[in-house]
């Protein structure tokens, strides 16, 4: 499945997953006929959309400071 049309530019993001977590999003792009980005892009913007469950650890905060 290609990228859709409508889409502003897309920027790119290198992420590191354990072995389980890459390959429960294969299987379920895999059973959706969907790209494992769509999968990964998809849940990132509903993580995005719900406020209060992005409590994120000072420490986490901290480390990413200054990163884009």
């Amino acid at each position: 499945m290609g990228r859709p049309k409508n889409c502003k530019q897309l920027a790119r993001l290198t992420v590191v997953l354990d072995a389980e977590n890459y390959a429960r999003i294969c299987n379920l792009a895999n059973e959706n006929d969907v790209s494992a980005a769509w999968i990964i892009r998809r849940a990132i913007g509903s993580y995005l959309d719900q406020p209060q469950s992005r409590d994120v650890p000072a420490a986490v905060v901290k480390r990413g400071k200054g990163r884009s």
